[in-house]
């Protein structure tokens, strides 16, 4: 039977600011996404992100959401460039603003089209910045003809993402002892970390070592709450969390966020509401069951 995280493992996880510390200093996230069709994905992987801690926050987006990006929040920095979807033409002017980053989160909802992908991969190759994929751009690794990569990726994909990545029809079961030696498989052959998204979640590290994370409910198959998670994870690497500890928080954490949101909005609850209920995790800890 595969290791469970533990509340008390994830608190002791959690660093201590410190507090001389000044804007910046606990990281700056590139949130690279939207489109069209998807204006607010990037925004709740940006409430994710700054709700789990890091500084600041900067969401690059097409002309068509820029309005709406910066009007939903004061919070974040938002850049813009033209049309209605990513294209390779404006790679560069994303990795010279990457510059002042810690690290990149790219994939939430982006068009899943030839060009959009396509410059998702040039970011990826061009940046060793670490990263996080959601959604389509978990896809552009099958681009990539040599690993390991320059940087740290991580991945974040639901089942039917993994498997638009691996090209194979396999539901990952611990009781399956065949699908866990592949999901480490692949992992270590690409040398990612894995936050296999579910009931249960399968936290996997480029080493190979697989954890469960039994925390969330059936409220949160609600659309953003894979966004938000996203960005959690991305804002803990650009703190600086090892990659591993870092899907492992935030896999515990948000999924606990969800089962307070629960309690109070059933299934009603909103990817939304996660903000508030993940900001007093990190400082309570009532929350994991420490008092």
């Amino acid at each position: 039977m595969l290791k469970r995280i533990n509340k008390k493992e994830v608190y002791s996880l959690i660093k201590n600011r410190n507090k001389n510390s000044h804007k910046g200093d606990n990281g700056h996230l590139l949130i690279v996404g939207g489109s069209i069709d998807y204006h607010g994905a990037p925004i709740l992987a940006g409430i994710g992100a700054l709700r789990s801690g890091v500084d600041l926050v900067t969401i690059f987006v097409p002309e068509v959401n820029f309005e709406i990006s910066r009007a939903m929040y004061p919070d974040f920095i938002v850049k813009k460039y033209p049309g209605e979807h990513l294209t390779e033409r404006y790679v560069d002017k994303i990795l010279n603003y990457s510059k002042k980053c810690s690290a990149i989160l790219i994939g939430p909802g982006i068009k899943d089209n030839e060009k959009s992908m396509e410059a998702c991969f040039e970011i990826i190759m061009k940046t060793s910045l670490p990263i996080v994929l959601d959604a389509s751009a978990i896809s552009v690794l099958k681009k990539v003809e040599k690993f390991p990569l320059a940087q740290s990726i991580v991945i974040t994909p639901h089942k039917n993402e993994f498997r638009n990545l691996v090209d194979r029809d396999m539901d990952i079961d611990e009781n399956d002892p065949k699908s866990i030696v592949f999901l480490r498989s692949i992992a270590m052959d690409l040398n990612i970390n894995i936050l296999l998204k579910g009931n249960p979640d399968y936290v996997v590290s480029e080493d190979g070592d697989v954890v469960l994370n039994e925390t969330g409910n059936a409220g949160m198959t609600v659309g953003g709450t894979g966004d938000f998670l996203a960005g959690v994870v991305a804002s803990l690497l650009a703190q600086k969390y090892d990659s591993y500890l870092a899907i492992q928080i935030s896999s515990y954490m948000v999924g606990k966020a969800g089962d307070m949101a629960y309690k109070k909005y059933g299934y009603g609850l909103m990817a939304s509401d996660l903000g508030e209920e993940l900001a007093k995790s990190i400082q309570n800890k009532s929350f994991f069951g420490l008092l």
